[in-house]
C-alpha cells in the first residue's frame, strides 16, 4: 500500500520514501472557519473594553473644586525639562573624569597609555614570567588525562 499525503487543496499525492516537506510547513489550523472564529474571539473583548471607555469622557462632578490653571510652558518644563536635565547630569557624571584628566585618543594613532592586564597577577608582568603555571592533576601522582583527546 503506497502512502499518500494531502496537500493544501486536499488532493492526494503519493509520498516518496525521502523526507521532504510537501507544500507549506505551518502551525496554523488548516480550516479557515477555525481561524475566522479565533479572530472573532480575539476581537470581541477588545471591542467591549474600548466601548466601555465612554465613562472616561465624563465631566468632573460639580462638588469638586476647580484646580489651579497650569500653563503649557509649565507642563513642557516638567515633562520635558526634568528628563533632559537628568540626561545632561548623568552624561556629565560619566564624561567629567576623563575630561579632567585630558586623555585624548584618535583612531589610527599609537596608544600612549599604560598597558592594562585585567585578571593578571597583582605583581605585574615580571611576576607572570617568574611563575610557572601549576600542573593540573587528578589527585594522583601524574597529570590528569582527558581534554580534547578524550583519554581518561
Amino acid at each position: 500500500m503506497a502512502a499518500t499525503l494531502r496537500d493544501e487543496h486536499h488532493v492526494a499525492k503519493p509520498v516518496s520514501r525521502q523526507v521532504r516537506y510537501a507544500g507549506r510547513v505551518t502551525n496554523r489550523p488548516s480550516h479557515p472557519h477555525v481561524r475566522r472564529a479565533a479572530h472573532v474571539l480575539a476581537l470581541v473583548p477588545a471591542l467591549l473594553v474600548t466601548s466601555a471607555a465612554g465613562a472616561a469622557l465624563a465631566d468632573t462632578p460639580e462638588s469638586w473644586q476647580d484646580g489651579p490653571h497650569v500653563s503649557a510652558l509649565y507642563i513642557l518644563l516638567v515633562l520635558g525639562g526634568i528628563p533632559l536635565a537628568l540626561f545632561v547630569v548623568i552624561t556629565l557624571l560619566v564624561y567629567l573624569p576623563s575630561m579632567r584628566k585630558g586623555e585624548q585618543y584618535s583612531p589610527g594613532e599609537v596608544w600612549r597609555g599604560e598597558p592594562e592586564w585585567f585578571g593578571g597577577p597583582r605583581e605585574g608582568l615580571e611576576a607572570a614570567d617568574r611563575t610557572a603555571p601549576p600542573a593540573v592533576t587528578d589527585g594522583g601522582s601524574g597529570p590528569s588525562r582527558g581534554g580534547t583527546s578524550g583519554r581518561w
